[in-house]
């Protein structure tokens, strides 16, 4: 009697119902929608023992921040295993690594299971995961080359085209990465994934307008409690403060980002998200002064401490330092400098040498000493990349640098900074930090022609952000 098969036409030990509830919920968890827990507990319940049902349940709570309940689910899938097939012991032993804490273990595991099994798609997305928040300084380049040497055995598949589509921006690979992710939303409307990487190739292309348009229309069809709904309107809050528009991207903080608001989302996205969206509030809206807080933030940080009580997970502790640094919270920041300490005594390898750094440059530009600011974030600009995230996410870093170089009156190393934003495609924002230095410089006329021409990029936007006033006055 033969087996039934996974999506990808791979074996599956177990019944023929309890292999579609399977697929259901690869499926749902794949496109980020609703009901992948509904999908898998109904495929264990028609199969006790089916191992890959346990097994892809707990990489769905491991994704979701629950660790306990993933690593209970990896036991249990591990138990079950010994009557599958070898590619589904081998799936069930990468899971166990990744949630019984030998995490180090799973790279190897899944370098060699890929290697045998590539169209294994929930694998692939595991090493995905493992290389975005812990590849190093050439993850991006990892990420495309491992996608470009999968391209074959996926062919023309939505999910994998999403992906494949996501790696190529992130090496500037726009027009490439367009015209794959535009197959997989033709093949797959409903398909978060392949939003989400739209999203990005409008925001590397800097067309915010584009961007606002396209993903506001999308996401009104997309399930309000799907998990990736929070990443996908911080997408959406992005591209509305790129077009000056504040107070509407706070409104979708206030509905969907802030903690409290997505309980289908992950932790990890749920503080990052939320802290960088109020970061660049906070740096938009405070031009020579320290700007004004936000109820929220002490949320943030109490989110990242229940979740991840214990720092050296980097993506993490950089944006819990935000929610801190905002509050002037320095014991709470010099516990995390501790914790951040221990763990690079436990071998570490970026928490002394790249996170502390930046956890103390958001600390001294939140005390207003852009000086050290600047020169911490200067230090450590070609590491951080190790942190985690993708390009767009990682630009708040950037922007506190040009922010902390333009008020701590290093001219000549902010022009430098900015001629490299300008040169990649003008922002209005970008153009009136560009006027700030003419001015600073003493070049009147072509700072009122660049605050100008930021003014009339920013024509429709929101006239009462602080930051909005500042330009008026500027380009009066």
């Amino acid at each position: 009697m033969s087996l039934p098969n996974d999506a990808w036409g791979l074996p599956l030990t177990t019944s023929d119902e309890a292999a579609e509830a399977y697929r259901l919920g690869v499926d749902r968890m794949l496109s980020y929608t609703l009901g992948v827990e509904e999908a898998l507990e109904r495929a264990i319940e028609l199969d006790p023992g089916f191992a890959l049902a346990h097994s892809q349940l707990g990489l769905f709570y491991l994704f979701r921040g629950q660790g306990k309940r993933a690593a209970e689910l990896a036991n249990q899938a591990h138990e079950l295993a010994d009557g599958t097939t070898p590619r589904e012991q081998r799936h069930v032993a990468i899971l166990g690594a990744t949630a019984r804490g030998k995490a180090s273990q799973a790279p190897a595991l899944i370098d060699e299971h890929l290697g045998e099994t590539p169209r294994d798609a929930p694998i692939l997305m595991q090493w995905f995961g493992a290389n975005f928040y812990g590849g190093g300084v050439e993850k991006r380049e990892r990420m495309l080359d491992q996608f470009d040497r999968l391209a074959s055995a996926y062919g023309d598949d939505w999910w994998f085209l999403s992906w494949h589509a996501f790696a190529n921006h992130e090496m500037d690979q726009l027009e490439r990465a367009r015209g794959l992710v535009q197959r997989s939303l033709d093949l797959r409307r409903q398909n978060g994934q392949a939003a989400h990487a739209m999203s990005h190739v409008f925001f590397e292309d800097h067309d915010l307008h584009g961007g606002a348009g396209f993903l506001g229309g999308w996401l009104a069809e997309f399930p309000e409690r799907a998990g990736f709904y929070r990443h996908l309107t911080w997408h959406q809050a992005l591209f509305l403060l790129a077009n000056g528009k504040r107070s509407e991207a706070l409104a979708l903080h206030d509905e969907t980002i802030r903690p409290g608001a997505d309980v289908q989302g992950d932790a990890l996205g749920g503080v990052a998200d939320a802290a960088s969206l109020l970061w660049r509030c906070r740096l938009h809206d405070s031009i020579g002064g320290n700007g004004a807080d936000h109820p929220d933030w002490r949320a943030i940080a109490d989110l990242a401490e229940s979740a991840f009580p214990r720092p050296g997970t980097a993506w993490v502790d950089v944006h819990r330092a935000m929610a801190l640094a905002a509050l002037g919270d320095a014991v709470g920041l010099g516990n995390l400098l501790d914790g951040l300490n221990e763990a690079a005594e436990r071998g570490h390898t970026t928490a002394g040498t790249v996170v502390a750094p930046v956890v103390q440059a958001l600390s001294s530009f939140a005390e207003g000493d852009y000086d050290s600011a600047a020169r911490g974030l200067s230090d450590v600009r070609d590491l951080l990349v190790t942190l985690g995230g993708s390009n767009a996410q990682r630009d708040v870093f950037e922007e506190t640098l040009v922010e902390a170089r333009l008020r701590a009156g290093q001219t000549e190393e902010a022009m430098e900074l900015l001629r490299e934003r300008l040169d990649r495609g003008a922002t209005p924002r970008d153009l009136f930090r560009w006027g700030r230095l003419q001015t600073a410089k003493g070049d009147l006329e072509e700072a009122k022609a660049s605050f100008r021409r930021a003014r009339d990029l920013w024509a429709d936007g929101d006239i009462d952000a602080p930051e909005m006033r500042a330009l008026r006055e500027a380009a009066a």
